[in-house]
């Protein structure tokens, strides 16, 4: 595994790219949008900003010395920042140095686990989290993180952590508002709606938090009761390792799956979507081996777990990104800011952070995704308003787990239950004789029927195919003999082979022979190894439904001229 990930970084030394004038005006536009954006993810958390600043830096550098994709950018984010916060406030019980630690293991976790994830090539398991399961959980995320900073906005400290509780606990307490913040953040808030409608394209944030802490020199907003940030300390700044412990990083696994869970899948959609625009491919493995290299250095530098950015990348990919280069110079800048600039941080008002992440809490929310999922399939709305309603009531890790779980049952459903059909040969080839009455009313008098089974034949479904091949046999008491197309069923397991061999002792004492058409590769080889093809011979499989449909009317006339010439 070592070998892997310093042969990646060595290589991407190599791919660095010469156009450094484009990539430097593009880590210029990544670091400036940066900046606000770590700092409250920091503050969602629970932490102080400069753990942002570090997580960004060390991700940024690690991530673009693997030969992952041009264009990402790594960082913190809003839904993983709420995971990490649901996974180390228990924890750390309010104190911050010890949540600083438990954020910086935790992210360590979240590479291992990662890199583990990639070096078993396992990206397919991003595919878990189904699009109903990833909107609710956005739109769930969203109610949360504005709960969060609720609080913050209005100038109120709330001790409750779980959102119904900190909703009830800030009606209590309205009587302690504080104007003065409350007042600061609807100001902010009102003026980036302006500016975002006249002026979208300007960096909107950054020219508010200049024009908030160039106003912070005039007016001195601390002695009117505001909250600020604050630099960090220069003890804050020096490198600690994370205290580890068995008990702590058994508490904090399930976490770092959870986030693992939520991070490989946008990392690689992200990654993918990129690379098309610009024709390129990635390889989903690599991109999740760079970003858990991504995240061990997060958590060593002492920050916490990070993801793609999709805003980041955005604008790094605008800007004129021509390779990694951009990213590099991206966590310089950062690197100088935290070093050089980061005194600023004593004129910003929390208040300003808080507004920014509510306002980015409301963008999250998405009521058209959430109408078109429901108009082209209820069932997977259900499933988005039932994760939704998980992260909201129990918690952003339940609530995953609650739509993954949902949509597993779901799949499992399908699977046992699957579609199936009778087939009649016509002049135009075979159709589903459950649409045409005539059909319906004539295929229980045949000698022969042709069963088509839409799944792969395995221990969730093995009873139905039975079960239905059963009830064919009690409908058509003149049947002798049973096609099955097989052409959609791609798999068969040790579960539906036993039954499968019971159904055909059931067929041979009826004297009702099967016979097998359009078997796949995969399905052949399975009816071999589970001893079928042996059962019924090798004259029973055949690659067309027409070549098996003309065996047994072949085998029924030979029987039929035996007959005869033994009755003359």
């Amino acid at each position: 595994m070592e070998a892997t990930i310093l042969n990646s970084i060595v290589a991407g030394w190599h791919e660095l790219s010469r156009n450094w004038r484009a990539d430097g005006v593009a880590a210029l536009s990544v670091a400036i949008l940066s900046i606000p954006a770590v700092i409250a993810y920091a503050e969602l958390i629970g932490l102080p900003a400069h753990a942002g600043l570090l997580a960004a830096i060390a991700g940024m550098f690690a991530y673009g010395l693997m030969r992952a994709s041009k264009q990402i950018i790594v960082g913190p984010d809003a839904a993983i920042a709420l995971l990490i916060a649901g996974g180390i406030a228990p924890l750390a019980g309010g104190d911050i140095v010890l949540a600083l630690s438990l954020a910086a293991l935790l992210a360590i976790l979240v590479g291992l686990v990662l890199v583990l994830a990639a070096v078993a090539k396992l990206g397919v398991l991003a595919d878990f989290l189904s699009k109903p399961v990833l909107i609710g959980f956005l739109q769930g995320a969203s109610v949360i993180l504005i709960g969060t900073q609720i609080g913050k906005m209005f100038g109120i400290k709330l001790s409750e952590e779980s959102f119904l509780p900190r909703m009830l606990e800030l009606l209590q307490q309205l009587a302690h508002l504080h104007w003065a913040t409350l007042g600061l953040g609807v100001l902010f808030l009102l003026l980036y709606a302006v500016l975002n409608h006249w002026r979208a394209r300007w960096p909107i944030t950054v020219i508010l938090f200049a024009l908030v802490i160039g106003a912070d020199f005039l007016f001195d907003f601390q002695r009117f009761g505001v909250v600020m940030v604050g630099a960090p300390s220069t003890d804050a700044l020096s490198l600690h390792w994370p205290a580890l412990s068995l008990t702590a990083v058994a508490a904090l696994l399930p976490t770092a799956v959870g986030i693992t869970m939520l991070a490989m899948p946008e990392g690689i959609l992200l990654a993918r979507a990129f690379a098309q625009r610009h024709g390129e491919q990635i390889d989903a493995n690599r991109e999740i081996m760079a970003l858990g290299v991504a995240n061990i250095a997060a958590g060593f530098a002492g920050g916490f777990a990070i993801g793609a950015s999709q805003s980041r990348t955005t604008i790094n990919d605008a800007s004129g990104a021509q390779g990694r280069l951009a990213g590099l110079l991206a966590a310089l800048l950062l690197l100088l800011f935290l070093f050089v600039l980061s005194d600023l941080l004593n004129h910003l008002p929390s208040v300003i952070v808080a507004a920014l992440l509510i306002r980015a809490g409301a963008q999250l929310i998405d009521l058209p995704a959430l109408r078109d999922l429901w108009r082209l399939d209820a069932l997977s709305g259900w499933f988005a308003i039932a994760t939704a309603a998980g992260v909201v009531l129990v918690g952003v890790l339940p609530g995953i787990l609650l739509g993954i779980l949902l949509s597993l049952l779901h799949l499992i459903r399908m699977f046992s239950n699957p579609a199936d059909a009778i087939l009649q040969r016509t002049k135009t080839g075979y159709h589903d004789v459950g649409d045409d009455d005539k059909g319906l009313q004539d295929y229980t008098h045949q000698d022969v029927l042709v069963y088509r089974f839409y799944a792969p034949l395995m221990f969730v479904n093995a009873s139905f195919f039975v079960s239905r091949i059963r009830q064919l046999l009690q409908q058509c008491p003149n049947l002798k003999c049973l096609i099955i197309d097989a052409q959609a069923i791609v798999k068969l397991d040790v579960s539906a082979a036993e039954q499968l061999q019971v159904l055909m002792s059931e067929l041979e004492w009826q004297q009702i022979c099967i016979k097998w058409a359009r078997c796949n590769r995969p399905l052949r080889h399975d009816l071999a190894r589970f001893g079928i093809t042996e059962l019924m011979g090798e004259d029973a499989i055949y690659a067309h439904l027409d070549d098996a449909l003309a065996s047994y009317h072949w085998r029924s006339a030979a029987h039929l001229n035996r007959g005869a010439d033994s009755a003359a």
